[in-house]
């Protein structure tokens, strides 16, 4: 990212030793800033403050946590934080539409969702006649996701991306932490 011109571009994990691995590797990249934080609370940063969160696999390790669905809750509540009206939430992950998008259209969390799914390198497709195939282009989503929806490749990446609506385009309103923790 930094070599297409990006100037600003923050690394979080709550890992303090993968933080050091990585900011030691790239040391030599002034615009990488690398910070040890658990995501489900960023109050370090203010709100409405980036253009773009990419995720990676966190809202899937969330997912494998004793405190799953809450922490996960609690993570893409913080995302929708932080992004800009009309900033891009980039969700790269195994976790299939059935499970992802109502995470994803939880209270306070207001997105324009695009689905991608992208097959595991040379995995052979035999799918159901009129079911979605992996595609780099995009389906069309229902609020538990595609309709009809039947992928044989466990391995797919499924990406989503998740546009944050303007308060005008989405009727938004501020997260109330409690209403987020008794929601689960």
């Amino acid at each position: 990212m930094a070599k297409d011109g990006y100037e600003d571009i923050v690394n979080i994990d709550i890992s303090s030793v993968v933080i050091e691995q990585m900011r030691e590797k790239h040391k030599e990249i002034p615009q990488l800033t690398y910070m040890q934080m658990d995501v489900r609370d960023m109050s370090f940063f203010g709100d409405e403050s980036f253009d773009c969160v990419l995720d990676k696999g966190t809202l899937d390790a969330m997912m494998c946590a004793d405190d799953a669905p809450d922490g996960a809750s609690k993570m893409l509540a913080e995302v929708a934080r932080l992004l800009r009206p009309r900033g891009i939430y980039l969700l790269v992950t195994y976790g299939a539409p059935k499970e992802r998008v109502p995470l994803l259209n939880q209270a306070g969390c207001s997105w324009s969702i695009a689905l991608y799914i992208m097959p595991t390198p040379g995995y052979q497709l035999k799918m159901s006649k009129g079911a979605p195939q992996p595609t780099m282009e995009e389906l069309a989503l229902t609020e538990d996701g595609p309709p009809d929806y039947v992928l044989k490749d466990p391995d797919s990446h499924f990406i989503y991306v998740c546009h944050k609506l303007a308060v005008e385009e989405a009727n938004c309103r501020d997260i109330d932490p409690e209403e987020t923790a008794n929601a689960n």
